[in-house]
């Protein structure tokens, strides 16, 4: 009998930690329990991010995994936060915002099939389009609002929702690039800045969670927004 190194099987656990989040927070919606839902959303992209490391670490990286990981992106970063607005936000628009959940989950089909296709190379410094755990934070941001008590924001939530959910999901399947952190190399300087950067958010998670949540989200949004008009400056200048 053939004896495989338990090393081999660590990155598609920690993948099947991120399915079983991802699942575990369409449960949640149903039960309208909203801060759950959102939190395994969180945990599934924490899960999502450490199994690529993890493959990379132990240079176990395998054709399975790349396809687990696809299925449980789609469920976790595609359905379940999609389902999650539309129970919590969208309905209130009627079949619209239906055809916008579905929309949503449409494109982050179509964004993992095309990212499987073209089988992008790790040395890679952007993104085309954004990655699905991101376009699932940004369609989280009136949800962040919301859990924010001390502060009552008077917003058309089921509006702002239809709109960042439609933008999130034009942005997955779109060619716009975008930067991509996970082989970002950068000077001794601004990498111990990015550390004393990540320890002060993760002091701030802790103290503040919504609203340091809630401040990333937005900032990762006005960076999306940032890459798409500098696309367009861009196409159009070339055009003319």
């Amino acid at each position: 009998m053939a004896e495989h190194p338990l090393t081999k099987f660590i990155p598609n656990l920690i993948t099947l930690m991120s399915l079983i989040a991802g699942i575990s927070s369409i449960k949640f919606s149903i039960q309208t329990n909203w801060k759950l839902a959102v939190l395994m959303i969180m945990l599934a992209a924490f899960f999502d991010f450490f199994d690529g490391w993890m493959a990379r670490k132990l240079k176990k990286s395998s054709q399975f995994g790349a396809e687990l990981d696809s299925l449980s992106d789609f469920i976790s970063f595609g359905l379940a936060p999609s389902l999650l607005i539309n129970l919590c936000f969208t309905h209130e628009l009627g079949r619209i915002g239906w055809v916008i959940s579905l929309f949503y989950i449409v494109c982050a089909a179509l964004r993992l099939a095309r990212f499987n296709i073209e089988n992008m190379k790790e040395q890679s410094k952007v993104f085309y389009g954004i990655p699905s755990p991101a376009a699932a934070g940004i369609i989280m941001i009136p949800l962040y609002l919301n859990f924010i008590d001390q502060v009552k924001f008077t917003i058309n939530y089921p509006l702002i929702c239809a709109i960042l959910t439609t933008f999130a999901g034009v942005m997955m399947i779109s060619r716009v690039p975008t930067p991509s952190v996970k082989n970002l190399k950068v000077k001794t300087l601004y990498f111990r800045l990015m550390i004393i950067s990540v320890v002060i958010v993760l002091i701030f998670l802790i103290s503040y969670f919504w609203q340091t949540t809630l401040l990333v989200a937005i900032a990762y949004l006005l960076i999306s927004l940032l890459s798409l008009v500098t696309y367009f400056f861009t196409f159009f200048r070339r055009s003319t």
